[in-house]
């Protein structure tokens, strides 16, 4: 009879070990999966402020872009305008005063307006390691833009400022007359042209030759720029699939 109480009494302690170590069990493992749910909330709220602010700085680098471009078009109506005037004047077809005229008509070629991307964010993700929160492609695309394409960007940036500081240092110094004061009258600014030796600067054909090398570095810087543009809409799109992908995911039940 003692032995078969001393049998139960093991069991039922032996019951309550296992309940006890049950409960600790299962305390242990809903905090744990409390802290886990807990940390895949926060870097999915903070992966969602990433996205926005990636479309962000994207919206900001397509305004520019678009800028960039409307000055490109209109440095490249007026860079053939002007060697259409040159090209006048050196047939002999267009006087020197209408050739005079037509240069402070036309006035700025080109501003040699350049692009600067916005990379604040890419730079945070990079730095943090946040970038692998993205899927491969839209990953590569990122590397690809404000790496590849960035490089690009800056090559191409000192070029068109150097091409054009020089055309308006060297072979266009009228426009520099200009900037020192803007309101002058067309008749003050004929006056610039009297000079002998002005007039040989710009009869000479050095002139021509550096006009056509202006607009021909704006066409390049064209075809730069809708390079990038092409590369922003692509990694823009990629950008708001993911988006949408992520917010689906986020709503979808466990």
């Amino acid at each position: 009879m003692k032995a078969h109480t001393h049998t139960r009494s093991s069991r039922n302690l032996g019951l309550l070990y296992f309940l006890d170590f049950l409960v600790v069990f299962l305390g242990i493992s809903v905090s744990f999966w409390m802290n886990e749910w807990n940390s895949s909330r926060k870097n999915e709220q903070l992966h969602q402020m990433d996205i926005h602010a990636l479309l962000v700085d994207l919206e900001h680098d397509r305004q520019s872009l678009d800028r960039v471009h409307e000055h490109i078009l209109e440095g490249d109506a007026k860079a053939l305008r002007l060697i259409h005037v040159i090209q006048s004047q050196r047939e002999q077809t267009l006087p020197y005063k209408g050739f005079v005229d037509s240069i402070i008509a036309i006035g700025f070629v080109y501003n040699y307006s350049t692009f600067f991307m916005v990379d604040a964010t890419y730079k945070s993700l990079v730095n943090a390691d946040r970038i692998q929160s993205f899927p491969p492609e839209v990953n590569l695309s990122l590397r690809d833009y404000y790496e590849a394409a960035a490089k690009q960007v800056d090559d191409n940036n000192h070029l068109v400022d150097g091409v054009s500081m020089n055309y308006y240092n060297e072979s266009h110094p009228f426009l520099n007359y200009m900037l020192m004061d803007s309101t002058q009258t067309i008749e003050e600014n004929r006056l610039f042209f009297k000079d002998d030796a002005i007039r040989q600067h710009y009869s000479d054909l050095q002139f021509y030759f550096r006009t056509l090398a202006l607009k021909d570095r704006i066409k390049l810087h064209m075809r730069q720029v809708r390079v990038y543009m092409a590369k922003l809409n692509h990694l823009d799109s990629l950008v708001r699939s993911h988006a949408k992908n992520a917010r689906t995911t986020e709503a979808s039940p466990l």
